[in-house]
């Protein structure tokens, strides 16, 4: 016996099932933190996705809407967005800083250029103060957009302290030209060994130009006070300086720098390729130690701290200067005690001695790599004028945190600040604000484990100040990318659509719809999207 039914077969499309549901999906991009951790606020997630494709010179122009340095920051950058990667609850992170340094050889071999955004010329006109990395950041930002930009630099070639501040070993000269060259070929004009307060008078800028950015860096190097003489004493800047300029130097068997950040690391380790035995004395603890005292970490790369280990740098951590030990004019060596308290009671950095912890370090020669400063001399007037004269200020002399992509970050904000304050229609200053997403939000376990891609190590580390580490073949590059995780961003797995038990998910193109009319917001999709980029909203 044939029971009868209570509606006709195939007649079920006319009862609007998802009028049940007391929820339902969306889908939304998310913001991974590979690209919340960027201080340039790279569309990493984007260009991966490009690179994953072997579309390699889109997935270099998406990289460089924001930061036209790939090439060297692929080199020097200190990575944060792989300390926040996803990835590494799963396996190992992405090996982020190699697939951006592969796009940027890729640009300088293939002599890619950089196209300009928009081709009606305006008519004001910007002054940059500083050829460094926010100083050329924000002019390729402004020029970019038809700005005819200017920028001066008191030295006689552009770059600041990429080119004056890190070792050949880290970031080769001829790479940071070629990325140079590659900026200025918009048509920035360059005023090399010009000096503003000097050669070019404040009033004078303030006449020529419609907008000003000071991006000076810090150039003047904090100087040791507690001895008179100045013999086996130097700067770390100044070290570095007389390195790359090409100066030939020979130092004692002992060196000791003294410092915990970033230009410390490369002064020891560039000493070491000079022949000498270094110790590193630091006021503060190691990073990733379980015994630091939240804020006492050095601000140093943990990478960088690891690779001059290897090298055989010695380090000493929480100790400070007490006196350096001199036999007559020549120094033999360098009294320390122990750091009993890094900072102040209003947490400036100031390091107090703990008496009764004396020690010496053997010593021919004393660096000190304790911070730089500002040198506003010439630059008075407008170091002190408002945003509302047209006059930005960003960059180390900024305040922002002393790193080089932070530094191309904050050349991107001034030059969206200047865009904002000319009243440029086109001016994309605001960002549209999307939600965060974790790891929990995820479920990887649809990821595969794939291994992470390293450089090959192709010169040994004391032979001299050739660069040491090589990039990714293509094929490597390639696979690195495809690791990325497309955190809540979708990737067209087509899980949504293959488990919805309602047939609601129907493709479209690049993307998916939601047919509400028959979805019941069961949420099986968001258990199944590998991304987290479905989300559930409950119905009013």
């Amino acid at each position: 016996m044939t029971p009868e039914l209570a509606f006709e077969p195939g007649s079920s499309t006319a009862y609007h099932t998802g009028e049940w549901r007391i929820a339902k999906p969306l889908y939304r991009d998310k913001w991974p933190p590979c690209g919340q951790s960027c201080p340039a606020s790279e569309d990493i997630q984007g260009w991966l996705a490009l690179a994953s494709e072997q579309q390699w010179e889109t997935a270099w122009r998406k990289l460089t809407e924001r930061n036209p340095f790939p090439a060297t920051m692929g080199r020097i950058c200190y990575h944060p967005c792989e300390q926040a990667c996803n990835r590494g609850h799963l396996d190992s992170v992405v090996n982020i800083h190699a697939v951006e340094r592969h796009l940027g050889d890729l640009a300088i071999a293939n002599r890619w250029r950089h196209a300009p955004l928009d081709e009606l010329p305006k008519r004001q006109r910007i002054a940059v103060v500083g050829a460094g990395p926010a100083g050329l950041s924000c002019a390729f930002q402004l020029v970019r957009r038809g700005y005819p930009v200017t920028v001066f630099d008191a030295q006689k070639e552009p770059g600041g302290t990429l080119r004056s501040g890190i070792p050949a070993y880290r970031l080769p000269k001829a790479v940071l030209a070629d990325e140079i060259d590659a900026i200025l070929a918009l048509g920035i004009e360059l005023q090399a060994g010009t000096r503003v307060g000097r050669e070019i008078s404040e009033e004078e800028l303030r006449d020529r130009f419609d907008a000003i950015f000071l991006a000076i860096g810090t150039q003047r190097p904090r100087r040791y006070q507690g001895d008179a003489s100045s013999h086996s004493v130097m700067s770390g800047l100044d070290f570095l300086h007389r390195l790359n300029r090409g100066e030939r130097m020979v130092l004692p068997s002992r060196v000791a720098v003294i410092g915990g950040g970033n230009t410390a690391i490369d002064v020891a380790r560039c000493a070491r390729r000079l022949g000498a035995q270094v110790t590193i004395l630091s006021p503060q603890d190691p990073p990733v130690n379980h015994l630091t005292r939240r804020g006492t970490e050095m601000p140093v790369s943990s990478q960088e701290l690891m690779e001059a280990e290897s090298e055989g740098v010695e380090l000493l951590y929480r100790v400070g200067v007490r006196r350096l030990v001199r036999s007559g004019e020549h120094l033999s060596g360098i009294e320390i005690a122990h750091v009993d308290q890094v900072h102040d009671r209003h947490g400036r950095f100031n390091p107090v001695l703990f008496d009764g912890t004396e020690a010496f370090v053997p010593a021919g020669l004393a660096i000190f790599a304790i911070g730089q400063q500002v040198e506003w001399q010439g630059l008075e007037g407008l170091s002190q004028a408002p945003e509302s004269e047209r006059v930005w200020i960003g960059g180390d002399a900024g305040g922002s945190p002393r790193f080089a992509v932070a530094a191309v970050g904050s050349g991107y904000q001034a030059a969206m600040s200047i865009l904002t304050a000319l009243q440029d229609p086109a001016a994309p200053f605001a960002a549209e604000e999307k939600p965060h997403i974790s790891f929990k939000q995820m479920h990887l376990e649809y990821y595969p484990a794939r291994p992470r891609h390293e450089g090959r190590v192709i010169a040994q580390p004391l032979d001299g100040f050739d660069e040491t580490v090589q990039g990714l073949a293509e094929s490597d590059a390639r696979q690195e990318a495809e690791r990325c995780l497309s955190c809540g961003v979708c990737f067209q797995c087509d899980n949504c659509w293959h488990f919805c038990p309602d047939a609601a998910v129907i493709k479209k193109g690049a993307g998916y719809e939601i047919d509400y009319d028959y979805c019941k917001g069961c949420g099986i999709c968001v258990q199944e999207c590998p991304c987290g980029h479905i989300d559930m909203e409950k119905v009013e």
